[in-house]
């Protein structure tokens, strides 16, 4: 057994002290989550609406070309983006009463010949006063997306690279092309929801079932899968 000298021991216990601590490195106490390119630059979902007025005069017997065109184009937005109820309000009170509820009358069927539900058509009535001409309003709400404010890159150090982090407007341009594009805003809400089951098909199906049936559709030939044994 070889023993050192007291002095050359102390140094090679304190030269190992050294080297141990160069070596180890102290664990994180909790871990930073860096946050995404649409959490730095949020796209603003805002509520907004649509409306347009439909003049009546006391005389009116119908709608004009014009005006059916305008509510086509409507009740079209309604359809692609429209959410809630469409309101149909017509004016009460008014010397054009009359002709206005023979109108709206129309103005409902027109509605539901562009594509809008008749369960979807909210009817209602203001009060007109004494308006002769008080028109008639069709409204519903809509979202809109707004797009973030993007930092100019000249205000902006790019060679900044100390804490390897992306710069301030990094990702900002592929947000607002998103706002710009979406169809419809809301679906950056919450999902859609499900359209009600084929209740006809299930009942079908279960019955096929039942009887020991073929319970899925027809197939032709051109549906069917062949496997090749050009290749064994």
């Amino acid at each position: 057994m070889i023993t050192l000298p007291r002095p050359l021991a102390s140094a090679g216990i304190a030269a190992c002290a050294v080297l141990s601590a160069c070596a180890t490195t102290q664990a994180p106490t909790e871990t930073s989550n860096l946050a995404t390119t649409a959490d730095q630059h949020k796209i603003m979902v805002v509520q907004a609406a649509e409306r347009i007025e439909i003049p009546v005069s006391p005389y009116e017997e119908s709608l004009s070309e014009p005006l059916r065109r305008e509510i086509t184009n409507f009740a079209r937005g309604y359809v692609r983006s429209g959410h809630g109820s469409l309101v149909l309000s017509a004016p009460s009170g008014g010397a054009n009463a009359d002709a206005a509820s023979r109108i709206s009358h129309a103005v409902r069927i027109h509605l539901a010949n562009a594509g809008v539900p008749f369960a979807a058509i909210a009817g209602s009535t203001y009060d007109a006063g004494e308006a002769a001409d008080a028109p008639i309003l069709l409204s519903f709400t809509r979202f809109d997306a707004q797009a973030p404010d993007c930092a100019p890159l000249w205000r902006q150090d790019l060679s900044d690279v100390s804490e390897n982090k992306p710069w301030a407007s990094y990702g900002c341009a592929l947000q607002a092309n998103l706002a710009a594009m979406i169809a419809d805003p809301a679906d950056l809400l919450g999902p859609r929801e499900e359209d009600p089951r084929d209740a006809a098909r299930r009942a079908n199906t279960l019955e096929a079932y039942r009887k020991g049936a073929q319970s899925h559709a027809a197939r032709s030939n051109d549906e069917r899968v062949t496997v090749s044994n050009a290749v064994e």
